[in-house]
């Protein structure tokens, strides 16, 4: 037996697309046979049925209806499928033999144009990735908006920075060459699971003759120098590839994507994995959810384009003084100008997507409707440039000149498209009246049909005397002329005679027919001629794509800057001073932005923080668990953060270098999906750190040493921080449970104790959550413990353990102690002298001094 003929281009279809799923137009349905059928009926939850096929066996098959299938789509693709689309290319009903198909377009998840997969406040990056012997290049991609950046890295930076670019650009699909393919594993973010597979491309598209002919090509240059791609950098293999595999998924070129900007590796702050879920940038660590997240309180954009940026600008925080101060001069207007914001805010917020309705102008899917919000938005422009225009800053002036008046364009949609176009193209509707004199004249043929039907049956009833003549419509015959068999003597010999039913005979004329012609006629002329007309429409306004994309990301950017602006108001933050010069953070009065606004009625305790290159490098900070050691340290980071975003911080007042790097161990939990332990995952994390700070950078160290021993835990902990502080010298908060870590101030060069402050009372501990100079003088452990509601009397015992475990260690030290002091007494007075020293009394609050004077007063008596 042989396979039927549909079924033998099925295979042969197939056969081109085997790592997709294949949707086979059937009429109204997409159907899907085998393997496919089997696997999408569990996906999709659909019955699986069968089809002859030509062979003893039926074929497994299950379908979807046409109409539907995007919303089937969108689940295959969140499930990580590709799909493929092959259409009926020819009509059926005028096909002599089979139907011409061919498959129109393979959505994947980074090539996703619509849908409830894409999410329109966050880009849909596609990534390429090409590595070689001398370095890697990584190109990404967003088809939707036509972004396209760039990166090259050097062989000995290779991990480190695509690690770094791959949690920034956060692509939903990435593919590579045979190479990156196998060394994808020595990667942290695939270790950890984060990125989604990597995926094979086809290695001829990433060669050097190959990927340049395919982006020459695609931008129409002569070299690739125009957008600053030297010949040696495998960045250009990368673009290549992408292009490649875009044009054949697609099936058609995307002039939305016509430019190309290059990732410098210094530009911005490097911030690993651990750190982002850490500070939870763009998502909690609890659930991933966007509230509760750095970009969750920033986020007061008006347009999903300002929503995108605003991502951009959390996730990539920058790393030059310069941009910064120009980002935060922009903020600085809009917080300084109430009138201006608001008129920004009010115009902005009417608006819609430009930048992703000019990626729908480029893949020819763009709506009458779509045309439309583009054309409101096209006319509020003008009425944008005329607030902007009293703005000084630097950043906001660029903006202004970028937005040009794109009226003309508007006009052109407005005079073409009807106000209440529908929403589908299938049913015409959607150019307006008098924009085109001969639909004009098809259209009232079609309108005008049913007076002219009305009008020819009452002639023939008067003509033939017949008074029960009517005329009546089927899609069999199309319209007829119907009398009852009690006149069928007089019928008219013109009359031919079509159809009898039980009381009436059905007849045509040629008369009827010849109006009948001119009425269907009319109407799928009509609908043919509106389309002809909106594809002249589209490729009109493909020669704007490019100045939409300008006018889109100057949008994008005001959106963005006012943002901020809301929130630094709303949440009373200050303009930070920073700049390349600056060596130092000084922050007085700091608060944790994300924390502060979960306090429902507290207010939260600001803290200050110095910290700089010389004798304040490192603060070492102790106190008991959930006195607030981590919240301190983590709203550090944020700050600095915050700052280089371009955003105005939570403090009174905030001096701050720029940092190059974040590194945060903050926290550890058994990792044993990847078989690491508690200990190992946090030695991985240090170790991480260690190899990757530079001087210029800002360390959270949160009770490292902790996974393991107490003598082990400490002896590294020690060394650790030793290590930090005379070899990379770093600016660092460090906290810990190892109380004799401090003794490292005085021992090693800018090293300071801080501590939490509490109050004791009635044998309760109350955490006061302000940090002060000096060492905690014991861990308040067993005071911790109460508050959770532990058994009194398992209180109780645990007290008497620690006055014997105390005992024990003093009768210990005594005999072990020689002419030298006991260990930590020198450290104690040392500490003592330096607090004293640094106090201004001018300044100190009176909680703080007698916090600090009663620290110093067990000091000594130790």
């Amino acid at each position: 037996m042989a396979l039927s003929p549909m079924m033998t281009n099925y295979l042969k279809t197939k056969e081109q697309y085997k790592d997709a799923i294949l949707f086979y137009r059937l009429g109204d349905f997409y159907e899907m046979f085998f393997d496919d059928a089997i696997m999408v009926s569990k996906e999709l939850e659909i019955t699986l049925t069968g089809r002859d096929c030509g062979l003893e066996e039926r074929a497994p098959m299950c379908g979807i209806p046409f109409h539907a299938a995007s919303t089937y789509i969108d689940k295959l693709i969140a499930k990580g499928h590709k799909v493929a689309i092959c259409e009926q290319l020819s009509d059926p009903q005028s096909s002599k033999g089979l139907v011409e198909r061919g498959v129109i377009q393979v959505v994947t998840p980074g090539t996703v144009t619509s849908g409830s997969n894409l999410d329109e406040r966050k880009n849909n990056f596609l990534a390429c990735i090409y590595m070689s012997k001398n370095g890697t290049g990584v190109c990404f991609c967003d088809i939707t908006t036509g972004e396209t950046y760039l990166a090259n890295f050097s062989k000995e930076s290779t991990f480190k920075e695509l690690d770094d670019a791959l949690l920034r650009m956060q692509p939903s699909e990435i593919i590579c060459n045979a190479e990156m393919l196998a060394n994808a594993s020595k990667l942290a973010v695939v270790a950890s699971h984060i990125t989604p597979t990597f995926n094979a491309y086809q290695e001829n598209a990433f060669s050097s003759q190959t990927a340049e002919k395919s982006a020459k090509n695609h931008f129409g240059v002569v070299s690739l120098s125009v957008f600053g791609i030297k010949e040696q950098d495998p960045g250009k293999h990368a673009l290549g590839a992408l292009l490649a595999y875009l044009n054949e998924t697609q099936k058609r070129t995307l002039s939305n994507i016509n430019r190309v900007q290059l990732l410098s590796n210094t530009k911005y702050m490097h911030l690993d994995a651990s750190t982002r879920r850490n500070l939870e940038i763009t998502e909690t660590m609890n659930n991933h959810k966007k509230k509760g997240s750095i970009l969750h309180l920033l986020d007061h954009t008006k347009t999903s384009m300002g929503a995108r940026k605003l991502r951009m600008f959390v996730s990539q925080p920058l790393a030059d003084g310069v941009e910064i101060n120009n980002r935060l001069c922009g903020v600085e207007e809009f917080v300084n100008n109430n009138i201006m914001r608001e008129n920004v805010a009010e115009t902005l917020a009417k608006i819609y997507d430009i930048e992703r309705l000019s990626g729908k102008i480029a893949y020819g899917s763009i709506s009458p409707k779509e045309c439309l919000s583009l054309s409101s938005s096209l006319k509020k422009l003008p009425i944008l440039k005329q607030y902007l225009d009293i703005a000084n800053a630097q950043i906001l002036k660029e903006c202004y000149n970028n937005i040009i008046d794109l009226s003309e364009l508007a006009n052109q949609i407005d005079e073409a498209i009807a106000e209440d176009a529908p929403a589908l193209l299938k049913d015409g509707g959607y150019i307006k009246p008098g924009y085109n004199a001969e639909l004009d004249e098809l259209r009232n043929a079609g309108d005008n049909g049913r007076a002219w039907i009305a009008n020819y049956e009452a002639t023939e009833r008067e003509r033939t005397g017949i008074k029960t003549l009517k005329i009546g419509f089927n899609k069999v015959f199309g319209y007829y002329i119907e009398i009852t068999k009690l006149y069928s003597d007089q019928i008219p010999l013109t009359y031919i005679r079509k159809q009898t039913t039980v009381n009436a005979e059905r007849y045509i004329s040629p008369e009827l027919k010849e109006i009948e012609e001119k009425i269907l006629g009319s109407s799928e002329r009509a609908l043919k001629l509106e389309n002809e007309l909106y594809l002249e429409l589209k490729k009109s306004m493909l020669s704007y794509i490019d100045v939409l994309q300008k006018v889109a990301d100057s949008i994008s950017i005001i959106d963005t800057l006012y943002s901020f602006a809301v929130a630094s108001i709303k949440n009373n933050y200050v303009k930070p001073i920073i700049n390349d010069d600056i060596k130092k953070i000084n922050i007085v009065d700091g608060r944790h932005p994300v924390v502060e606004s979960l306090l429902s009625g507290a207010e939260f305790v600001p803290n200050d923080t110095l910290l700089d290159e010389k004798e304040n490098r490192t603060m070492v900070i102790t106190g008991p668990n959930m006195a607030g050691k981590s919240t301190y340290m983590r709203q550090v980071a944020v700050i600095s953060l915050m700052a280089q975003m371009g955003c105005f911080v939570p403090a009174k007042h905030a001096e701050l270098a720029v940092v190059d790097k974040i590194f945060t161990r903050i926290g550890a939990s058994d990792d044993l999906a990847f078989g690491q332990s508690t200990f190992m995952v946090e030695m991985t994390e240090v170790a991480n750190i260690i190899n990757n700070a530079t001087e210029n950078s800002l360390l959270i160290l949160d009770e490292v040493g902790r996974g393991t021993s107490t003598y082990d835990g400490l002896s590294i902990a020690w060394a650790v921080m030793e290590y930090l502080a005379t070899n990379i010298k770093a600016k660092t908060l460090f906290a810990t449970h190892y109380h004799e870590l401090c003794d490292l101030e005085g021992k090693c060069e800018g090293v300071k104790n801080y501590r939490v402050l509490i109050k004791e009372f009635n044998g309760q501990v109350i955490f006061l959550h302000k940090i002060a100079r000096g060492s905690a003088n014991r861990s308040f452990g067993i005071e911790v413990a109460s508050l959770a509601n532990l058994p009194k009397d398992l209180i109780e015992r645990a007290k008497e353990i620690l006055k014997e475990q105390e005992r024990k260690g003093m009768v210990v030290a005594s005999q072990t102690q020689t002419e030298e002091p006991k260990y930590g007494t020198t450290a104690n007075i040392n500490e003592v002298i330096n607090i004293l020293k640094e106090m201004d009394m001018n300044t100190i609050s009176p909680i703080m001094a007698f916090g600090t004077l009663q620290n110093l007063v067990d000091k000594v008596k130790k």
